[in-house]
């Protein structure tokens, strides 16, 4: 069999353990991320420097920046991060990406083996803390192992001076489209700048080479955020268009620096795979540049273009991460802000089916079905959240218990919505049961009704205890003017089915006005029943 085949199989297998390094390194600093530590990520990253250091800093210890962008998507769900704070930590982490090709160009791959050792001997035989450093250690090692396998197929076949011929000769333009496609099928700007610096060491890439490369894979890294814009929560999807416009825009600006840059290197006189160090991190310091004042501009356009690409599915849930389900404070908060967005659905479908016309019709279309949905979702979500223990996190007990109240009562609302109210208003009409009462009476009941609803969900968006008593005082308003329509439909023609449908009517609207005043009024009890504590825990976390 041809030696050729060993040394591919080496190259192969090298690129497949350093991926897959690369995944474990993601999932062992998951394990390793305490809430608290999380707490404390989303209070330091709030401001901008600090956003920058921290992806920075996240990214060269993972060995990637999967890691902190995932983690600057859910402090950006939960509102503890702004979308532009999160763009900031996705560049940190471009720059800290730039530490593999670093340590691959220092040659410490040898150590691998070394690094294996370590890592099995802390998993094997340590408990807690110990057991999961070993699991970063041993992601690292994977890398590590993997760019060894890598140099040891890569070496050979450079010896062979056809094949060295063969590298040398592709032109700058030929190299940035390799290494463009190598890092989108990779999904790993790493393990490609690594076949870099692994040709670099042999002596057989041309130095009109590095800064295509450099180019190419940084360009060719966004195709992994953009697979995350086409689904997932919204957060995920704007940020996967962030990167990809950040990276583009700041390739192209770059191409024309190219020949500067590339003299400056050469008088420098450093070694080729320093050289390719050298070369991604002034592509990524100058990417950088271009955006670090101005993150909220990378922001908004991908919120646009999320506008004009993305398909209405109003049942998905924008906020809700799985990943969350173990830190109950972030958990919370989440399906708290998914409960808002349900809470607006369900006064649009309201407003739809009082007030008819053409863009009423529409939303009564889609919105049934999409309540129902996310109605489902969230309340999955709450019963999946683990319960904190009031001893250990009196708040947060207060605020999971507080939503949870709140979501069975939007359950109860969402029902009563898309089921009896929305039936009894195609099957008797809303012509037919507003003509059992006057126009004046009907408009009064129908505009009294919408406030009410309308007050007491922004009261459970805000928190706010005077529009939950504003509510309360409109749903005794509304108990009123039900109490009159009874007293005067069982005074009349009781056996009319048209007064029928109308009691009934009124009696759905009842219902949801209850249920919509127990959301809002579970929400405000954090702070009727933490009292100073959560007002302090709060005002920290608006600072």
């Amino acid at each position: 069999m041809s030696q050729y085949f060993y040394h591919i199989i080496n190259i192969l297998g090298g690129i497949c353990l350093f991926l897959y390094g690369a995944s474990q390194s993601t999932d062992a600093f998951r394990a390793a991320f305490s809430a608290s530590f999380r707490e404390a990520v989303s209070l330091y990253t709030r401001k901008k420097p600090n956003a920058m250091l921290f992806g920075a800093a996240l990214a060269a210890v993972a060995q990637g920046s999967t890691v902190s962008t995932s983690i600057a998507i859910s402090l950006a769900d939960v509102g503890m991060l702004s979308l532009a704070g999160a763009v900031v930590v996705m560049m940190g982490a471009s720059i800290g990406g730039t530490f593999v090709t670093f340590l691959i160009s220092l040659d410490i791959v040898r150590l691998s083996p070394l690094l294996v050792t370590v890592s099995y001997l802390m998993i094997q035989f340590g408990g807690g803390k110990t057991k999961k450093v070993g699991g970063v250690f041993r992601a690292l090692a994977l890398i590590l192992l993997g760019m060894l396998l890598l140099k040891l197929g890569v070496d050979p076949l450079l010896n062979q001076q056809s094949v060295r011929d063969a590298v040398i000769g592709i032109g700058p333009v030929t190299m940035f489209f390799t290494a463009l496609v190598g890092t989108a099928i990779l999904q790993s700007s790493a393990s490609v700048m690594g076949v870099a610096v692994t040709v670099a060491m042999s002596g057989a890439l041309p130095v009109s080479s590095i800064f295509p490369v450099a180019l190419g894979s940084h360009l060719g890294s966004t195709v992994t955020m953009l697979l995350a814009a086409m689904g997932g929560r919204r957060n995920a999807r704007i940020l996967g268009l962030s990167t990809f416009l950040y990276k583009l825009v700041g390739t192209v600006a770059f191409i024309p620096l190219v020949p500067t840059s590339e003299s400056f290197l050469a008088r420098i006189g450093f070694a080729m795979p320093t050289n390719i160090v050298l070369a991604q991190v002034l592509l990524v310091i100058f990417n950088a540049a271009i955006f670090y004042l101005w993150p909220q501009i990378l922001s908004n356009w991908s919120v646009y273009l999320l506008s004009k690409i993305q398909k209405i599915d109003l049942g998905n849930p924008l906020y809700l991460d799985e990943k969350m389900l173990e830190i109950p404070s972030l958990a919370t908060r989440l399906l708290a802000k998914e409960m808002i967005r349900l809470c607006n659905y369900i006064e649009a479908l309201l407003q739809a089916l009082l007030y008819r016309d053409k863009t009423g019709d529409e939303l009564e279309k889609i919105l049934p079905d999409g309540i129902k949905e996310l109605t489902e979702a969230c309340e999955r979500y709450m019963y999946a959240i683990h319960p904190p223990s009031v001893a250990v996190d009196p708040v947060t007990e207060l605020e999971y218990r507080s939503t949870s109240y709140a979501m069975l009562s939007l359950r109860e609302v969402s029902h009563v919505v898309t089921q009896r109210f929305r039936k009894q208003i195609k099957k008797g009409g809303l012509k037919t049961l507003a003509g059992e009462m006057t126009r004046a009476e009907w408009d009064k009941m129908a505009a009294l009704f919408m406030r009410t609803v309308r007050d007491a969900f922004h009261a459970f968006a805000l928190g706010d205890a005077d529009l939950v008593k504003r509510a309360s005082t409109g749903k005794d308003d509304f108990g009123k003017v039900v109490a009159f329509v009874r007293t005067r439909l069982l005074g009349g023609e009781t056996g009319r089915r048209e007064n029928s449908a109308l009691l009934d009517f009124v009696t759905a609207e009842t219902r949801i006005l209850r249920g919509a005043i127990e959301a809002a009024s579970g929400d405000v009890l954090i702070r009727d029943k933490a009292g100073e504590k959560t007002d302090e825990h709060y005002e920290n976390i608006d600072e």
